[in-house]
C-alpha cells in the first residue's frame, strides 16, 4: 500500500468551545488507508509549508472519510485560518 499522500483540503473548525481545527482526508484515500488499517486512529507525520508534527488520522462516519487535526502551533507558524485551503503531505508511521 502507498504510504505517502499529499491533499488539498478546507481547514475547518469543530462545533463547540475547544477550537479544534480539521481538514478532511479525500474519499478515496481514506477507502485506501481503511482497506489496511481497519479500525481507529492511523499515525502519522504530516507537513503543512515547512511546518512537520507527528499527529494521527480521526475516522469520522459522518463523512466516512479521516479527519486530520491541525493544531493551534502549526496554525500560527504557518498562518493558516478558518476556511483557507491548505496543500498538505503526510506519511503513515
Amino acid at each position: 500500500m502507498k504510504k505517502n499522500f499529499k491533499i488539498e483540503a478546507k481547514v475547518w473548525k469543530w462545533p463547540g468551545d475547544a477550537g479544534w481545527h480539521f481538514v478532511n482526508i479525500d474519499k478515496k484515500i481514506s477507502e485506501q488507508i481503511r482497506a489496511v488499517y481497519k479500525k481507529g486512529f492511523v499515525y502519522i507525520t504530516a507537513k503543512i509549508g515547512k511546518t512537520s508534527w507527528d499527529t494521527a488520522l480521526f475516522p469520522h462516519k459522518l463523512s466516512a472519510s479521516y479527519l486530520l487535526s491541525v493544531k493551534a502551533s502549526v496554525r500560527k507558524k504557518e498562518n493558516i485560518w478558518e476556511g483557507d485551503v491548505v496543500k498538505i503531505s503526510f506519511k503513515i508511521k
